[in-house]
């Protein structure tokens, strides 16, 4: 209280009374501080007006580098490696054998004696074969069908069989022992390198170790890591292989080289 009476006493003088001088120093006061407070004001509001500029240029800048991104960049991904490609399935052909008990013409018997087909159970070669040459008068040859063509080996030509695998028109290639079709993994019991019905080095080395045979570990591993590159057939061609890749071939053929299908065992 004694310091506010300080105060008033220093402003109006020792007379209380309140003449006009007092009257203009009191005005002239007040103008002073409101001004003061109106400039605070407008160094707050200059700083808050700053501040949402800078947030909106930041924002501004922001869209302008994502739009330079997507107009003027491509998106850099990956390259999808074998197991993320797409996958092609067959889901007519069947790994069994149908047997026949008789037969009329025009189905004919071939006695095929080598072990091309072999999936570990003498498959094609343990019973006489009966072909159809008709079977593609009528009908396209399908992916999966067992077919019989004529083959350059080292006694000359000789009369073989072998799956289809690609169809005209197709890409092949051939991926460490795995078979893609158009890029496409072909997910098949026959879409990959097979010896014997076994479809990996690991699985083959195992194999071997269980029966003694320490010798012969990875002597198939050039078979199941096999790469083709790729290629594409013509309109008039298949792609043929056999299902035991160390004991059967591959080969293009013309579709007017194909001589019939194989439809089964004959056994009476």
């Amino acid at each position: 209280m004694n310091r506010f009476k300080r105060d008033m006493d220093k402003f109006i003088g020792k007379s209380p009374r309140f003449n006009e001088p007092l009257k203009e120093r009191i005005v002239l006061n007040i103008k002073e501080e409101n001004k003061s407070k109106k400039s605070a004001g407008k160094g707050i509001g200059a700083f808050r007006y700053a501040a949402i500029f800078a947030i909106l240029l930041a924002v501004a800048t922001s869209f302008l580098i994502l739009t330079l991104n997507e107009n003027g960049q491509e998106t850099q991904t990956p390259a999808a490696s074998p197991e993320e490609k797409p996958v092609l399935t067959d889901r007519d052909t069947v790994a069994e054998i149908e047997i026949l008990p008789d037969y009329e013409e025009p189905l004919e018997v071939f006695d095929f004696k080598a072990d091309a087909m072999d999936r570990g159970n003498h498959e094609y070669s343990a019973y006489p074969l009966l072909i159809d040459p008709l079977a593609y008068k009528g009908q396209d040859i399908a992916r999966g069908d067992v077919v019989v063509y004529e083959a350059e080996f080292f006694g000359g030509k000789q009369r073989t069989i072998g799956r289809v695998i690609g169809l005209s028109g197709e890409a092949i290639e051939i991926v460490e022992g795995q078979i893609y079709i158009n890029d496409q993994q072909l997910d098949t019991f026959y879409g990959r390198a097979h010896r014997m019905g076994i479809s990996s080095n690991e699985e083959y080395n195992r194999i071997l170790k269980e029966n003694g045979a320490v010798q012969n570990v990875d002597s198939m591993k050039e078979i199941f890591s096999r790469n083709t590159a790729k290629f594409r057939l013509a309109d008039d061609e298949i792609f043929v292989a056999g299902d035991d890749w160390f004991r059967g071939s591959q080969h293009t053929l013309k579709i007017t080289e194909v001589q019939g299908e194989v439809i089964g065992y004959y056994k009476e």
